[in-house]
């Protein structure tokens, strides 16, 4: 056997675990029509309540406010072990469905995936106060001998992983081909009008389908964490893969998507071989094996993103209003005047926090372009900032300040503007999966790139000087610099103004019609492919903006903080605050880790504790809220409206508001 067989074949078992993600994913899609980001988390719990119950003996259960630990005494054994974990499993996903899920079906897809995201970074956060952000290994489930392939030695666990797979995989073909639930499912996914006038129940039949992806997913991970282990974050990760098969599959054959589940797998073991054997250019080096799903996602939305089926509702989907205010300078005089007054604290830690909120701001500013106006759901706009602050970091030396900032947002904009390509041909949750696919490749192949990020993996920023006056982050006689919070504090608001022209303008409206209707816009004479990029393009330039006031901010530069997970957690934010208007921005802003209110209100607090805050804050907003906290008082004034004047309701708009109904889908 050749070396590339036998690198292909040792990845069959990790690719084996993708194709049971892939097949949760087709399953809870035709269901229930969710795409389910946390598909990896409601297999992280069950994996880990298994791991810990042979290792220790103790029961965790993901819970708040009340006893997460319980005590058997000893080990237990693995049949035990197993089927008390696969009923947590259950249980929790059971919770998920009744509480978000089945809420959220009048919702549109876009505020389903968003409301999972927030799922998923709860389980996470609740994994982490319970078992510790440790990896588990427990005893091994599967054979662990070893036979002879050519010359090497093969482990046999993989093959016996992808061997139960594949018949998991015989036995959900033909439960939805010759069952009456698979019928039944099939029936509510293509027209659910007429499921419910054959006397089924298509919330019911959601449930169930979503259970029997949780117990798929789940029971492959309790298996195959005993191949590396489990974490509250790597089963998560596996979603870049689970959605680059699904989508080949067009979210409907699952034999096929088992098939490409498995390739990738094995394609990521032959270029893990590739850059062992220093075969590539060492800017290649930090992750070329992410590589692969990502470009399998760029594949398949290229190909059959126009075909990818959607299900056919009998509930109209409502839809996140986004309002276009008039000028409040009353109000925005407040808010920066309030600003200086934080920043000219002589707390360090209050104007250090300020610093931070005011980067959120920006990020999330850059969100609400290309979300709330444009329609696109970007995962990735954290990853653009972290690429223009290490560009910068780059620069720096050679050109100085200010040439180096304004060539670095340049070159990030031309690659935010490259990225949006794809958008032309897909929108929302396709957009999202592909977004957020690049933010894992840029964490995992550019910040950890020699090339990019330095030798040592940490990159210098010197301090911004300017007219033989330091304007840095230490160039005041205090740290943080007062006079580097007012410049920050001038950058935050020269992109609010940025935004609130881009919004009251022509172009503001262009994004709205694109994001309300794409046809209708083309119909109305709107370059709809044309402004998507003018979107993107915008929305890049906010976030490059954002990554220079990281690098001169922090200094030097790691990649920490600049994560795919945390890119889920800014989105978070931006949902939270108030993902159709400017305020929601400046309130995530002053709700991000480390920013003003974890800091003054909270006194600190633990960086899992804010996780947990924004995941379920995330769903909370999804389900009760879906203006954000900028928005509720806006909501609360519409439904008193509706309440004492229903009948006039059509003529009684504000004159100060005018609101567009209109969610991405």
């Amino acid at each position: 056997m050749t070396t590339w067989a036998f690198y292909a074949l040792l990845g069959v078992g990790t690719g084996a675990m993708y194709a049971a993600f892939s097949m949760s994913v087709v399953i809870t899609y035709r269901g229930s029509g969710v795409i389910n980001f946390a598909v990896g988390a409601l297999a992280m719990i069950p994996a880990m309540t298994f791991a810990e119950l042979r290792r220790s003996g103790d029961l965790v259960l993901p819970l708040v406010l009340v006893p997460r630990r319980w005590s058997f005494g000893e080990p237990m054994g693995l049949v035990p072990a197993a089927l008390v974990a696969t009923l947590v499993g259950l249980v929790v996903s059971a919770a998920i469905y009744v509480t978000v899920i089945r809420t959220l079906r009048s919702a549109p897809p876009v505020t389903m995936l968003v409301a999972t995201v927030g799922v998923a970074l709860a389980l996470q956060a609740l994994a982490v106060k319970g078992f510790g952000n440790v990896t588990l290994r427990s005893p091994g489930i599967l054979p662990d001998s070893v036979i002879r392939v050519g010359s090497r030695g093969f482990p046999v666990d993989r093959l016996w992983l992808l061997g139960i797979v594949l018949l998991l995989t015989c036995a959900v073909v033909a439960v939805y081909r010759a069952t009456r639930f698979g019928i039944a499912t099939r029936a509510s996914f293509l027209n659910e009008k007429g499921a419910i006038l054959l006397g089924l129940e298509p919330a019911r039949l959601g449930l169930y389908n979503w259970l029997f992806a949780s117990l798929l997913a789940g029971s492959v991970g309790i298996v195959g964490s005993s191949l590396g282990g489990v974490s509250p974050f790597n089963f998560s990760l596996f979603v870049v893969p689970a959605f680059a098969a699904a989508l080949a599959a067009r979210l409907k054959s699952m034999p096929i998507a088992v098939s490409v589940a498995v390739a990738i797998g094995s394609f990521e073991a032959m270029a893990v071989h590739v850059v062992a054997q220093g075969r590539v250019p060492a800017f290649f080096q930090g992750g070329i094996s992410t590589l692969v799903p990502f470009l399998a996602i760029v594949g398949a939305l290229m190909l059959v993103g126009s075909r990818l089926p959607n299900r056919a509702a009998i509930v109209e989907r409502a839809h996140v209003p986004v309002a276009r205010s008039a000028p409040r300078p009353v109000l925005w005089t407040v808010l920066v005047v309030g600003a200086i007054l934080v920043l000219a604290s002589d707390d360090p830690s209050i104007r250090f926090a300020a610093l931070q909120s005011l980067i959120a701001t920006t990020l999330l500013m850059s969100i609400g372009v290309i979300t709330g106006m444009v329609g696109q759901l970007s995962l990735a706009q954290l990853s653009l900032a972290g690429i223009c602050a290490f560009l910068m970091s780059r620069l720096d030396t050679a050109l100085g300040f200010p040439l180096a900032p304004i060539v670095a947002i340049v070159a990030s904009v031309l690659v935010g503007t490259l990225v949006s390509i794809p958008a032309l041909r897909v929108r929302g949750v396709q957009f999202a999966i592909l977004s957020f696919s690049l933010a894992v490749v840029v964490d995992d192949l550019l910040f950890r790139s020699p090339t990019f990020v330095g030798a040592t993996g940490v990159a210098e920023v010197e301090p911004p000087i300017f007219a033989g006056f330091d304007l840095g982050i230490f160039g005041g006689a205090r740290f943080p610099s007062k006079l580097f919070g007012f410049l920050m504090l001038a950058t935050t608001a020269m992109c609010a103004a940025l935004v609130i022209g881009v919004r009251r303008g022509p172009l503001g409206r262009r994004f709205l019609a694109v994001r309300a209707n794409e046809r209708a816009a083309a119909a109305a004479g709107i370059d709809v492919a044309r402004t998507k990029v003018l979107g993107a393009a915008i929305s890049s330039l906010l976030a490059a903006v954002a990554g220079v006031m990281i690098a001169y901010k922090s200094s030097t530069l790691t990649g920490g903080g600049l994560t795919a997970q945390d890119g889920l957690q800014l989105l978070a934010l931006a949902y939270l605050g108030g993902i159709g208007s400017l305020g929601g921005a400046v309130v995530g802003g002053i709700l991000a880790p480390s920013g003003l209110f974890t800091v003054a209100i909270l006194g600190g607090g633990s960086s899992i504790d804010q996780f947990l805050f924004t995941g379920l804050g995330l769903v909370l907003v999804a389900v009760k809220f879906p203006e954000g906290i900028a928005g509720s008082w806006t909501m609360f004034l519409r439904s008193r409206r509706r309440a004492l004047a229903p009948s006039a309701e059509s003529n009684d708009r504000p004159d100060r508001l005018i609101v567009f109904d209109a969610e991405p889908r």
